[in-house]
């Protein structure tokens, strides 16, 4: 049985929901992997490898960007990796005018002390 699509009003509270668990994994200067964060959401079940988490994710940081404020998405790593995915390292390498000018590993170091430098005292 396949999963109902979540209505519009459903995904604005859960990516809020995400959002505040980024706020506070930030506060705590910490990172959290994507099934750690998947598995604190109450508002609905997303599994860590769902195209909703990216696209989740992917608002997220545009949100914050959009209003002046470090990429938050930086906090949420792969378990094994641990860094962000491809989806973080696009919205991160927009605005570089070429692949010269930006390094994904120095631009996330940047970006993570950004976001904990601004979510400590926020």
């Amino acid at each position: 049985m396949a999963r109902k699509p979540l209505a519009e009003a459903q995904w604005r509270v859960l990516r809020e929901e995400m959002r505040q668990v980024m706020i506070e994994t930030a506060r705590h200067g910490l990172l959290i992997t994507y099934s750690e964060l998947c598995a604190l959401l109450k508002t609905a079940y997303l599994h860590y490898h769902s195209p909703q988490i990216v696209k989740l994710l992917n608002e997220i940081g545009m949100i914050e960007r959009e209003a002046g404020r470090p990429i938050l998405p930086a906090v949420v790593v792969g378990k094994q990796s641990g860094i962000p995915g491809a989806g973080y390292f696009r919205i991160a390498g927009e605005g570089h005018e070429s692949e010269n000018s930006f390094d994904p590993k120095v631009n996330w170091e940047a970006d993570l002390k950004a976001v904990f430098d601004y979510w400590s005292t926020h």
